[in-house]
């Protein structure tokens, strides 16, 4: 059953990524699965840290870069926020690490995190005059709250 709904939302997010709709959710969708992969590597693979964490940089900065292009940001400010938002996702990772919750949770929690940089990125570096970045930013409290709340902790 769950297998089977992890397929129909990935078949979904490929269908939007063909058709270049939905791009919030094909990014929240894919920063889900490239978290999930990378916990996997790290715990199951046993490949260096440093490999894992060059590895989140560059998979995590084509994943903003996509939206920072989508909006429009240019010059110096853009590699700026790439970076920051890179490093940010990088650190959330390596401290969720940490924590004895299973690598759904933490990714479930990373993709709540650049759901929120996603937020920041269309509300306020686009200009927007309907600011909502306060709507994102309780979403993912709520979200980052109830996956810690329900987690099962000291199973890893």
């Amino acid at each position: 059953m769950l297998i089977g709904l992890v397929v129909v939302i990935s078949l979904l997010g490929l269908i939007f990524v063909w058709r270049e709709s939905y791009a919030i959710f094909n990014l929240i969708l894919f920063s889900f699965i490239t978290a999930y992969a990378f916990y996997g590597v790290l715990f199951q693979l046993s490949l260096p840290l440093w490999f894992v964490m060059i590895g989140i940089l560059f998979v995590f900065g084509y994943l903003f870069t996509y939206t920072e292009q989508k909006i429009g940001i240019l010059g110096n400010k853009r590699l700026v926020y790439l970076v920051l938002f890179s490093l940010i996702i990088l650190e959330v990772f390596l401290a969720l690490s940490y924590f004895l919750i299973n690598p759904i949770s933490q990714s479930l929690i990373i993709a709540a995190i650049s759901y929120l940089f996603i937020g920041f990125c269309y509300t306020v570096l686009a200009k927007h005059t309907d600011n909502r970045f306060l709507t994102y930013l309780i979403l993912t409290a709520l979200v980052i709250l109830v996956v810690l709340l329900t987690s099962s902790w000291g199973v890893a």
